[in-house]
């Protein structure tokens, strides 16, 4: 009997995840199309730049958007929005010919992503009993990787023919998927009862969790009931969201000025430089690195709610310094078997990545806010992710041709460490706590 509650969130956590899969899927499709791009529209290298930055640039705002309002409308509605946004920017920026309409539709897409990577994350943890929530949460990092995957592919084969539009209307083919497999979804019960429908939320509640005694929504039905008081609205600056912002920010922040998004958007560009200079070549090079990233993401589930949060993040910050400079010193000395010594470091850095704070990430960032603004504070968390992000991709190339590839690989190597000592000192562990004991942490 207990398995039944374990599968009906795993159900709930699959379809959700496809949002984070469509979110993989568009950011990295830029990377095989960008080539043909640049041709089609004449692009400088600052044009490139900001091509690719600009989806990021959308997604500041969608990540802040998809929380506040799905703390307004709700988690599953809030799917149903992105997914119509993302549908109505792909066909604008495979169908244009204007300068002006790939740049702003590049950033439509960028919006519906923003939204998906705020509210996946939630409604995973909403649907989940406390003993599996790190495991189905970490469904949306392996589908995110897979989204990744399944662009490099595309890429591989479509970039032979030159058809690059053909790699971003192939995504909506999932995005069509997900929208209609939203209808065999419930409504998060942690909005539910924040909107006061109690019958609702625990009748959801009690198809995914066995015992519900300890669980936020109860806390709140129970309270509304029982206590003559209006209950005190929690602002996003109290102090102890305050100290969870800390974490959740921190983190984000490290999650993407450690490098990863190099790799997701400028692999093939990094293995050209390496000596493989055919483009469906370096594509083919840039899947199996993925490929490498979706086997350490599935170890990354299995490990997450058995050894807990902490031990993976502080392990793989460390390997991730430890192949960035790998990656460095061998763009220094620069030997014979260079893409092979590339490969290696780019495989390592991105496995210790999936297993560490490619997991962890989204998890925490789900976990440490309140029931009632859990939406906008973790929307403003990863709008600062989003920035972090944007301020990466926009000025990866222009470091390579100011600094070269030894320094800028060692640099991003010294910002692993330092997030090292973030995780160590900062992070607490969450691993098997309800939300209300993860907020009584922070509250102390």
């Amino acid at each position: 009997m207990k398995n039944k509650y374990f599968l009906n969130s795993l159900f709930y956590a699959l379809i959700a995840s496809i949002g984070g899969f469509l979110f993989g899927y568009h950011t990295a499709a830029i990377s095989g199309a960008l080539i043909f791009i640049t041709k089609d529209f004449n692009l400088s290298t600052f044009g490139q730049e900001f091509l690719v930055s600009l989806i990021l640039l959308g997604a500041l705002f969608g990540s802040w958007f998809g929380g506040i309002i799905s703390d307004k409308i709700g988690r599953k509605k809030t799917f149903f929005l992105s997914i119509i946004i993302l549908f109505i920017g792909t066909f604008l920026f495979t169908t244009t010919k204007s300068h002006f309409l790939l740049f702003s539709s590049r950033a439509i897409i960028g919006f519906s992503i923003g939204a998906f990577s705020t509210v996946v994350p939630i409604y995973i943890a909403e649907v989940s009993d406390p003993k599996y929530r790190g495991r189905l949460v970490s469904i949306n990092q392996l589908f995110l990787v897979l989204g990744i995957l399944f662009s490099n592919i595309f890429a591989y084969f479509f970039t032979k023919t030159q058809n690059w539009e053909a790699i971003f209307i192939t995504g909506l083919i999932f995005a069509l998927l997900m929208f209609i497999l939203l209808f065999f979804i419930p409504e998060s019960p942690s909005f539910l009862a924040n909107k006061n429908r109690s019958e609702e939320a625990i009748n959801i509640l009690k198809k995914v969790r066995e015992d519900i005694k300890n669980s936020e929504v109860l806390k709140k039905i129970e309270n509304k009931n029982f206590s003559s008081e209006k209950p005190k609205k929690i602002s996003l600056f109290a102090k102890s969201v305050r100290s969870a912002f800390f974490v959740g920010i921190g983190i984000n922040i490290f999650r993407q000025i450690t490098g990863i998004n190099i790799v997701t958007y400028y692999a093939p560009k990094i293995f050209q430089i390496a000596g493989l200079g055919v483009p469906h070549i370096a594509m083919l090079a840039t899947a199996l690195v993925t490929s490498i990233n979706i086997i350490a993401s599935i170890v990354g589930i299995w490990l997450i709610d058995k050894v807990g949060r902490r031990p993976l993040l502080i392990w793989g910050m460390f390997s991730m310094g430890v192949f960035l400079f790998l990656l460095s010193l061998s763009f220094y000395f620069k030997p014979s078997f260079l893409p092979i010594l590339v490969m290696i470091s780019l495989m390592g850095f991105t496995s210790s990545f999936a297993i560490g704070i490619g997991q962890v990430s989204w998890l925490i960032n789900a976990e440490i806010y309140p029931m009632s603004i859990r939406g906008k504070a973790a929307g403003v968390a990863t709008f600062v992710n989003w920035i972090s992000n944007y301020v990466v991709a926009l000025s990866f190339l222009t470091l390579f041709g100011s600094f070269g590839t030894f320094q800028t690989f060692f640099m991003f190597g010294i910002i692993c460490i330092i997030a090292l000592i973030f995780s160590i000192k900062k992070v607490p562990e969450t691993k098997g706590k309800s939300f209300l004991e993860i907020q009584e942490f922070f509250q102390k």
